[in-house]
């Protein structure tokens, strides 16, 4: 995925945090609401105790009404009258609602204070707050995890869409690389029909036939293993020399061409974990190419601070500083590469080392021309 974030994941930390504020003003709300009509509830209830005093007539009746009251935790206070009278007990601190009312005693209006404490209130509106923190921290967990599975999902979604427009690139490229020797076979082909030529006539158009399909096979080979190793299939792992990797590679090389001038240093032994014969074709790979444009190839293993690693090296033209990147990608051909290779050898090369949790990279030789290098993890 790119640098820039999708603009859906740009989004999310703005809505969460959205999401948030006004989950707390909903809260700060339904507390406040909360608390308004309890102390609502109060307020009526000393109201409506007043009522009471009212109906008990004289200030001999009162004392059990204003005993029953303030066990109900309601103090009252009759200005003017002595005797009985109700104290509430509460803490020091503790807020008081109070409700002055004029109540009719003995044929007199009478003022009234009723003082109820707000420590129940409070108690109550502690205890919505604290469900209240919890239940939004639930939601603030399940809006976290939410996010983090919407990130992974546009995360995934912009992969595929990536990964789709690499493979129809991919397509459209493959496409085009095969038309050319398809078509090639399919004209030496009908020539062959067509002409009935006679020796040695048909053996020079039969030679170009089996060129023809020789290099069709490869390119379709090369496809197949691209195409495999960007399905990132785990490779078979084993514990190889790297060493004796390259030796064979070399050999094969010298077998194949014994005028060859391929030279093998190895410094120790190099320990890697690996699938032999990928690891195999791309160092062959490496070789074959700059022996395509290079009189002398030397490789070298050794055993770096940083791992394992093998170096193939030419005295070949070289490859141009701001071109050594793009020569990984498939079907780039600079114009020093060798006629009739497929553009896909380095690709998969890259592609194989990368699978094995390696790099590799290119750079110019001590002898001026090019000089690839790959690293590979140690064996552990």
């Amino acid at each position: 995925m790119s640098g820039h974030r999708p603009a859906r994941t740009r989004l999310i930390v703005p809505s969460i945090l959205g999401v948030v504020l006004a989950l707390a003003a909903f809260v700060v709300v339904i507390t406040v609401r909360y608390r308004d009509g309890l102390e609502q509830r109060l307020r009526t209830d000393l109201t409506s105790e007043a009522s009471a005093l009212t109906a008990a007539g004289t200030p001999e009746a009162l004392k059990p009404v204003i005993g029953s009251l303030s066990l109900e935790g309601i103090s009252v206070d009759l200005a003017g009258v002595s005797g009985p009278g109700g104290s509430l007990q509460v803490t020091p601190g503790t807020a008081l609602l109070t409700v002055h009312e004029v109540i009719r005693l003995g044929g007199a209006s009478v003022p009234a204070t009723l003082s109820g404490s707000l420590a129940g209130i409070d108690r109550q509106v502690h205890s919505l707050e604290v469900t209240e923190a919890i239940g939004g921290l639930i939601a603030l967990a399940l809006l976290v995890a939410l996010a983090r599975v919407l990130v992974l999902l546009d995360r995934a979604v912009s992969e595929a869409r990536a990964s789709e427009a690499a493979m129809r690139t991919f397509l459209a490229d493959a496409s085009h690389e095969l038309r050319t020797p398809v078509a090639a076979l399919q004209a030496t082909a009908e020539r062959l029909l067509r002409d009935q030529p006679a020796r040695p006539a048909r053996d020079a158009i039969e030679a170009q036939l089996a060129r023809d399909s020789r290099r069709l096979g490869h390119l379709v080979d090369d496809l197949l293993n691209l195409a495999r190793l960007d399905a990132r299939e785990r490779p078979h792992r084993e514990t190889l020399d790297l060493g004796e990797v390259a030796a064979v590679a070399v050999a094969a090389a010298r077998t194949t061409d014994p005028s060859a001038r391929v030279e093998l240093v190895r410094n120790g032994p190099a320990s890697v974990a690996g699938d032999r014969d990928a690891l195999l074709r791309a160092v062959r790979n490496l070789i074959d190419n700059a022996r395509a444009v290079a009189d002398t190839v030397m490789v070298e293993v050794a055993q770096s601070a940083s791992g394992p690693m093998i170096s193939v090296s030419d005295d070949g033209p070289g490859v141009p500083a701001d071109q050594r990147e793009r020569i990984f990608e498939p079907f780039v051909r600079l114009a020093q590469s060798p006629r009739g290779g497929t553009g896909l050898g380095l690709a998969i090369v890259r592609r194989t080392i990368e699978s094995h949790g390696g790099t590799i990279a290119c750079d110019a030789s001590p002898t001026g021309g090019a000089r690839f290098t790959l690293r590979l993890p140690a064996d552990t």
